[in-house]
């Protein structure tokens, strides 16, 4: 049996711009939470709780690029990102998570 599970979730991203229908994200994030170019990510808005299922793109790297469709700047998203793991890979999955402040640097980076 295939089951769905979080592979890296990104928390509390300042959306730097509102614009496109792609996540253009600073590639040091994407790098550190191993999400790929053009990987499918969801995005959680934390004011409405909109949800947004679009892929990844690389932004300008080292500046806290963070933009979000159908969001404003200074809004709050969650980053996920998810991948199908067969029942016997479930025991060793361990998923990133990575906190940003409000700039958009980690702060935090962990496995669990």
């Amino acid at each position: 049996m295939m089951r769905r599970f979080v592979r890296a979730a990104i928390q509390n991203a300042t959306v730097t711009r509102g614009e496109g229908v792609t996540l253009r994200i600073d590639p040091v994030i994407l790098h550190a939470a191993e999400i790929l170019p053009l990987e499918e990510v969801e995005i959680v808005h934390h004011g409405t709780g909109h949800r947004l299922a679009t892929y990844a793109e690389a932004g300008q790297e080292g500046a806290g690029e963070v933009v979000v469709p159908h969001a404003r700047a200074g809004d709050m998203v969650s980053i996920l990102s998810w991948g199908q793991l067969h029942d016997g890979q479930t025991l060793a999955h361990r998923a990133k998570l990575l906190v940003l402040d409000a700039s958009n640097r980690i702060v935090s980076l962990t496995e669990q």
